[in-house]
This record gives structure tokens, sequence and C-alpha cells, in this order.
């Protein structure tokens, strides 16, 4: 949401290098204020996010979300899409975040065939049963339940947050998208015990912490620090469905005295970066160093020196080849 951390919106059809990936930050006003839905990936081996806190999400499944696109109230794909600057099928990001949210988390944003948006009431234990189970791996599918039971998934309740892309050079890259809801009332949150180990109702500013001890990655810290100065979940809500033209924030990797970080594109070393090392392998510094040399492209170099002992700033100084023309 912040435009001061965000590169220019990127073409409307994604990279097939990436993952569509879509992520729900569900809010609910809490005893000290507004909280936010945290859950906790299982352990696995070679997995960034593994046994850290994050928002229920995951990657988008065309068979799946296409499924359910009939099931959808109050959006279509071409408004979706619309919002979510694509040419088609944007309404599969917030169907993978409302489906997601039901698999990882136990909360499913639907309203029942009455018109009411879903309660604990509105199901008995054997209709419940059957939703759990279409979710379920190898199950029939969370369209099966739909139709099954007559719900409509409420993708109306859903506000496009931001959009993240992974940075350069790491094995496994996701190109997601982030949306805003409030929990729906009486539904109780549960980890699934599969990809989800534990969760957690928390204030955002108080898991964005690092004193808070929770492990988490770059993206979801920066998001929670968006959305810590609101004090209820409906204004939260309302400002995120305010928000328009959300460009991508895409960080790139870099080294410094602190080791390898995510350099965010309003900092001022993010373009040289980019221009140093637009594969990320992580070779280019987010730091200044005396009597460093730069190779910006070929036949342009940046050169620091430092003018006396004590001179923390120095001066720089581009050399390169003449340009010559024709």
């Amino acid at each position: 949401m912040t435009t001061t951390e965000t590169t220019q919106t990127r073409p409307a059809s994604p990279s097939t290098s990436l993952r569509a990936a879509a992520s729900l930050l569900m809010v609910r006003d809490g005893p000290q204020g507004m909280e936010v839905l945290l859950v906790r990936r299982v352990e696995r081996a070679n997995d960034r996010s593994s046994g850290a806190f994050v928002f229920p999400g995951g990657t988008l499944d065309a068979q799946q979300d296409k499924a359910l696109h009939i099931h959808s109230a109050g959006l279509d794909d071409a408004g979706a899409s619309e919002r979510l600057n694509l040419p088609a099928n944007g309404l599969d990001f917030y169907l993978a975040a409302v489906r997601e949210c039901f698999e990882e988390a136990g909360l499913l944003l639907a309203y029942h065939r009455n018109g009411d948006l879903l309660a604990p009431g509105h199901l008995d234990a054997a209709q419940y049963d059957l939703l759990r189970q279409a979710v379920q791996r190898g199950g029939p599918g969370l369209a099966h339940a739909c139709a099954e039971l007559g719900l409509r998934l409420a993708s109306d309740r859903l506000a496009y947050h931001s959009y993240w892309l992974t940075p350069p050079g790491l094995p496994k890259r996701f190109d997601t998208r982030f949306f805003v809801a409030i929990a729906p009332s009486g539904q109780i949150a549960m980890h699934d015990g599969m990809e989800t180990v534990e969760h957690r109702w928390i204030r955002p500013g108080e898991a964005a912490n690092p004193a808070s001890g929770l492990p988490m990655m770059h993206v979801t810290r920066r998001t929670l620090q968006s959305i810590a100065h609101f004090e209820t979940a409906q204004d939260c809500f309302a400002s995120t469905a305010q928000v328009r033209d959300i460009a991508c924030i895409m960080p790139r990797l870099a080294k410094g005295a602190a080791g390898v970080r995510p350099v965010m594109p309003n900092e001022s070393c993010y373009a040289e970066i980019g221009r140093i090392d637009p594969d990320g392998k992580a070779h280019a510094r987010y730091e200044l160093r005396p009597a460093s040399r730069a190779a910006l492209r070929a036949g342009l170099a940046r050169h620091r020196q430092q003018r006396q002992r004590h001179d923390r700033t120095g001066h720089q100084y581009l050399s390169g080849r003449r340009w010559r023309t024709q």
C-alpha cells in the first residue's frame, strides 16, 4: 500500500517463472484493538517459509479455482481482473485466498443459502463435516461442497491490499496478491495440523516487532507494519478498499555489514543493485564502502574514494569508455 516502496506496475501477465499465489489478512476487533490472524507453517526442508508465521494463503489451483467461479458472490472475473490490473483470471486470486484461508485456518467467507454471511448455526454437524472433508487432500473440492450446501463464496468481502514478487535469484518465486477481510462473526479459527501447526490472533504491531520472537519472512513483517496503525478491523478494511493503482513491490537481495537482506524499492541503492545484479545472485551491496568500485554496465563503473581518514561520506565519480556516434 505504501507508494514510496513500490516499483512500477508490472505488465498484466505474470512471468511463467513465477507461481501465482494469494494471501488473506483476516482481521477482527480484539480487547486491545485490531488483531490479525497468523498461522505457522509446518517445518519442511528446502522451504523458505518453514516454521514461519504467515497469513493464510497459498498458490492458485487452476482446476479448483476455476470451478469456484460460479459460486462467487458480488464479484465476477471481469471486475476482479480490472481491480488486479490483469487481462483475465483475476477472480482466481480472490477465490484462492478464500479457499486457502478455509483449508489452513478453518474460516470460510461465504453466504448461506438465505443470504446471510455463514455462521456456525447455519450448518449442522454432518454438513460441516462434508465441508471440511471436501477440502482435504483427495476430497471432491470446495466447489462440490458449495453446490451441495447452497453456499456462495464472499469474494465481495475481500479488499485488495498489495502485490509482491519474491526477489530474483531464489529457487521458488511467487507472484502474490494480498487481501484484507473482516473475520466472519462466530466462526472459530483452527489450524489444519498439516500445512499449519499453530495459529494466533495478535495485534499487527506486536507481531511485526522483532521482540515478539515470531519467525517470519520479510514480506509478512512489512505487511503487518502497513496495517499496524489501524485501531479497528472496519477501518482497516475500508481504508484498504479505497486504495487504487496498487503497484508491484519486488525486493532485491544484496549484501552488506548485516549480511544478505532484501532491499526495498524506495532505498537509494535499489536501482544500482538492479543494474549490477539483475538475476539476484546477491553479489551487489546495499551500502557504500571506501575505495570501492561497482560496475554498472559494460564500460561504465562507479567509484567511491575516502578523502580523509575520518571522512564518512567521501566522494564518488563515474568512469567509462567514450561514447562514439556514427
